[in-house]
């Protein structure tokens, strides 16, 4: 039988730390991904996740997640680890999640009056078609 040596190689211990890193990353963004709607509590603001930054980085946080809470403009980052719910899954159930909420509050404020104009002209492509088509021709005309 084949002895196996107790040490292992700067190359191994680099490869296992690697690995061991890309676990307790993948633990702490646990199932958010790019795109998809999460709370914290069924009381908290959902947010939609835009950029998930596994790194990792040289500066401290390691990683980040980069999110903006459904109704406002305003993007932050954090490094909060999972502890919460799915709200949506990202594509069609996060877009319908999305549109409920939009058209569901009075637009009182900057961010929803723009989410629902994207809304119509997504729900209207024709309509919004004509509109920029006429606006192109206004600007030659001018």
């Amino acid at each position: 039988m084949k002895h196996r040596a107790r040490t292992s190689s700067p190359a191994r211990r680099t490869y296992y730390e690697a690995a061991s890193y890309r676990r307790w990353v993948a633990r702490q963004i646990g199932p958010r991904r790019v795109g998809g709607l999460y709370r914290t509590t069924e009381h908290d603001p959902v947010y939609e996740v835009l950029a998930i930054e596994a790194g990792p980085r040289t500066e401290w946080p390691t990683w980040q997640i980069t999110v903006r809470t459904l109704g406002e403009t305003r993007i932050r980052m954090h490094n909060a680890a999972w502890e919460g719910e799915v709200a949506a899954e990202p594509g069609e159930q996060a877009l319908a999640y999305w549109a409920d909420f939009a058209l569901s509050r009075p637009a009182d404020d900057g961010a929803l009056l723009e989410q629902r104009h994207v809304l119509d002209e997504a729900l209207n492509p024709d309509l919004a078609a004509a509109f920029h088509r006429l606006a192109s021709t206004a600007q030659h005309a001018a």
